[in-house]
């Protein structure tokens, strides 16, 4: 037998392995520079471990804020991440809702009652009309959870219904379609199936 393995490749052409001997076109560290390079405070610094969690948690929200703007659902925050939450988000933004306009109508409102005084008709008026239009708004918001739920179930079942999800419709539906993160993936009337 010989000391000779014909079938394998020398040691030294695998990139990474260093071998005794092997010439590396270098001079060999000395020991107190070896251990200057490995040597790292024993209690970490505070204030840098603080500043590094911050910036990397601010790169990590970047990330994700750009991941909802585009509609990138593999980098989204975990709650929005999904084929149900999807399915959540599709239905109320395939729907034209008197949600979504009730913010705008809101501040209209208020700039309406402090320059018509509560105590006239008018002002009045103004106040029915905008308790009316809540009213409305939360009836329409009901019925609408209703239907979408019975149509979550008829697709996914009850077991699939993910946590929180009622908050999560009502949120998005009284949200400025525009505003809507993450941002709509249908146009309006286009139903998920």
């Amino acid at each position: 037998m010989s000391d000779q393995n014909t079938n394998e490749t020398p040691a030294t052409e695998i990139p990474g392995i260093e071998v005794p001997g092997d010439r590396k076109g270098r001079p060999t560290p000395k020991r107190k520079d070896q251990e200057a390079a490995r040597r790292r405070p024993i209690v970490p610094d505070g204030k840098q471990a603080k500043k590094e969690q911050r910036e990397k948690m601010r790169a990590q929200r970047e990330k994700e804020y750009q991941a909802m703007r585009e509609g990138d659902e593999r980098h989204m925050p975990l709650e929005h991440r999904g084929p149900e939450r999807r399915f959540l988000r599709d239905y109320v933004d395939a729907r034209t809702t008197l949600g979504e306009f009730l913010l705008p109508v809101s501040i209209v409102f208020v700039v309406a009652s402090l320059l018509v005084p509560s105590q006239t008709w008018a002002g009045l008026g103004l106040i029915v009309f905008f308790y009316l239009l809540v009213i409305i708004v939360a009836v329409d918001t009901f019925l609408m959870t209703r239907r979408l739920k019975k149509r979550f179930v008829e697709k996914f079942g009850w077991k699939k219904l993910p946590r929180g999800w009622t908050f999560y419709v009502i949120a998005r539906q009284l949200n400025i379609r525009r505003f809507r993160a993450p941002k709509p993936a249908v146009n309006r009337g286009e139903f998920p199936s």
